[in-house]
């Protein structure tokens, strides 16, 4: 028997039976200890999650003739959510785990300011930061056409280098923000590259490879820096970090009309450049309990990246932090990482029956209905969303319904197992907040946070059990943020329970007409202009309840149904900065009692 053992690279393996023997052969990594995983897993063991692992009994064990070679198509996958922390499951599901990055990796991304913090020295040299309106920034980017930021940047990687020299990759990367320097020699840079941002920064990374021959720099292709330069290639030991973040998630990249700037993105930078790691996502950070039907598109999108010859793989998930079907989801992306045209369906349905047992066919039932009809909906899926995004779609006051059914079922069928069961009442949590997140709106009788009982609003007892209950089992199954930047269940029952005695509030218009001169924005989906008198209140989050206005002044009449005295106007808006929200800069109010002349009130 011949074993080409370069083939296999480092992680590739070999499954062989020659007479009575088992021959595993591996590449110089872990190519061995893949194919006894690999070996493992063909005669009926599971790793479905990193506590949770099946060894079948079998006191008679026949091995078929095997002649058998897997090789991975991409040389590094990675997997960031919580079973994919845990270093045996990495490795039985033949990925990377992320202490190989950090043993690789010196610097990871958005490094600017690392490497010259602005608290050091934006005082004395304003000039190494980003000019952005004419106004030296020290919280966007750095000045790349600025030699002695090169300098300096130089000098603090061969300090890094030193104290890590076993490191390969070192990322010289934009901060996780906006900004990227106005001054005239950056501008000059960008235009002479395609007048792009990423023109300025790969003139840059370039010249700071040409200083470190033996270590590969790393930037990234993010936001602003996304589409490709032209009349300049990053340097062979360059890495380009491509990321995907603004994409839709309920259509293949492929696909999706809204994703085909990114398709030529990508087409561009692989004609300027081999060495490119895909920076992909997977859940929804906003709410990771959010119902997220986005795995139909998981296969799809890691064939097109290894159709766009990407071999670097990183899927940002939830990280440590758990959310909805993280077990599912990760178990389905391990295994494409490996091999992108595994049979997904039937992994599912392996993972589902195997996790969930008898309530495997129900859960898959209220997957599937949510994915068709977000699909047939042609509606979107980001990963900045809420679950109000899919109130017209995928998660109406029926559907609701419905997949309330399924989990009711699928709790039944097991009923009787505690085990099983407490992971199906843990996958019920996301549609519970979906529940409890469109009820703030009152949307029906049955989706509504409030009812009103001898003209006043109270809090529905039903509605106060199931947010109690939803944070009770959240905190039992150990969720300890509800989205990326924190946000514990405790404190989600500290916003609801003020929420439950502030968010509604009586008062003379309640019912009126209301006539909105200006357009609103759509970006506020609040249900029109009636959201001005409904008596429901806005949260500190803009999503909820805000009727917003972009370029235009908000300009009311509300009409009452006959002359009515008004001893109090009461109007509350909104500011965050960060999501470009703003409060008026003044306000004033006219009263009318024939709705033609109207007198300005103060």
């Amino acid at each position: 028997m011949n074993i080409d053992f370069l083939a296999f690279g480092k992680d590739g393996f070999s499954l062989n039976t020659l007479g009575n023997d088992l021959f595993i052969s591996g590449g110089s990594g872990k190519g061995v200890l893949f194919g006894v995983y690999g070996f493992l897993e063909r005669i009926g063991c599971r790793r479905y999650s990193a506590d949770m692992e099946v060894i079948p009994k079998n006191n008679h064990l026949k091995i078929p003739g095997l002649n058998i070679t897997e090789i991975p198509v991409f040389d590094y996958r990675e997997t960031l959510m919580p079973d994919a922390s845990n270093s045996d499951y990495a490795e039985w599901h033949k990925i990377h785990h992320r202490s190989e990055r950090g043993n690789d990796w010196g610097m990871w991304v958005h490094t600017f300011d690392d490497l010259i913090p602005p608290e050091r020295y934006f005082d004395t040299h304003p000039e190494y930061f980003s000019l952005n309106n004419g106004v030296r920034s020290s919280k966007t980017q750095l000045c790349l056409s600025n030699p002695n930021v090169l300098d300096l940047v130089i000098l603090r990687l061969k300090e890094l280098i030193a104290e890590n020299p076993r490191a390969t990759y070192w990322s010289v990367s934009q901060n996780d923000t906006y900004g990227p320097c106005e001054c005239l020699g950056c501008k000059k840079l960008d235009n002479q590259y395609g007048g792009v941002p990423s023109g300025s920064l790969i003139h840059f990374v370039n010249q700071i490879a040409e200083r470190f021959p033996t270590k590969i720099i790393s930037t990234l292709a993010y936001q602003y820096s996304r589409r490709a330069p032209t009349g300049i290639k990053p340097a062979d030991n360059v890495n380009i970090v491509l990321c995907t973040i603004e994409l839709n998630r309920s259509r293949p990249i492929k696909t999706d009309p809204g994703s085909l700037s990114f398709v030529k993105d990508i087409s561009d930078w692989k004609k300027l450049t081999n060495n490119i790691l895909i920076w992909d996502y997977i859940v929804q950070f906003r709410n990771y309990l959010d119902p997220f039907p986005n795995l139909h598109v998981l296969q799809p999108n890691i064939q097109f990246f290894l159709d766009s010859g990407v071999n670097m793989m990183f899927e940002q998930g939830s990280n440590r932090s758990l959310s909805e079907f993280h077990e599912l989801r990760c178990y389905i992306m391990t295994k494409l990482l490996w091999n992108p045209d595994v049979d997904v369906d039937a992994l599912m349905n392996d993972f589902l029956n195997g996790f969930y047992g008898d309530a495997g066919p129900h859960l898959r039932k209220y997957i599937d209905h949510m994915r068709e009809v977000l699909v047939e909906s042609g509606g979107s899926l980001t990963i900045y969303g809420y679950p109000w995004d899919g109130y017209q779609t995928y998660l109406s006051p029926a559907l609701l319904h419905e997949y309330t059914s399924y989990f009711d079922d699928a709790e039944a069928a097991v009923s009787d197992k505690p085990d099983i069961l407490a992971r199906v009442e843990k996958a019920r949590l996301p549609l519970e907040f979906a529940i409890l997140e469109i009820s703030k709106r009152n949307v029906t009788e049955t989706y509504s946070l409030f009812k009103r009982t001898g003209g006043k609003w109270e809090v529905k007892p039903e509605m106060r059990e199931k947010m109690e209950l939803f944070v009770r089992n959240s905190n039992r199954f150990q969720f300890k943020r509800l989205h990326e930047m924190g946000f514990t269940p405790n404190e989600y029952h500290g916003s609801m329970t003020y929420y439950f005695e502030n968010g509604i509030t009586d008062h003379l218009a309640y019912g009126a007409t209301v006539k909105v001169k200006n357009p609103y924005s759509d970006k506020y989906p609040v249900g029109g202009a009636t959201a001005l008198t409904d008596g429901l209140r806005g949260t500190n989050d803009y999503h909820f309840n805000w009727l917003g206005f972009e370029g235009y002044e908000l300009d009311a009449v509300v009409a009452f149904d006959g002359t009515t005295l008004v001893n109090n106007i009461s109007v509350n808006f909104l500011q965050d900065a960060k999501s470009w929200v703003w409060i008026p800069h003044n306000v004033d109010f006219f009263g009318s009692t024939d709705g033609v002349n109207y007198q300005h009130l103060k």
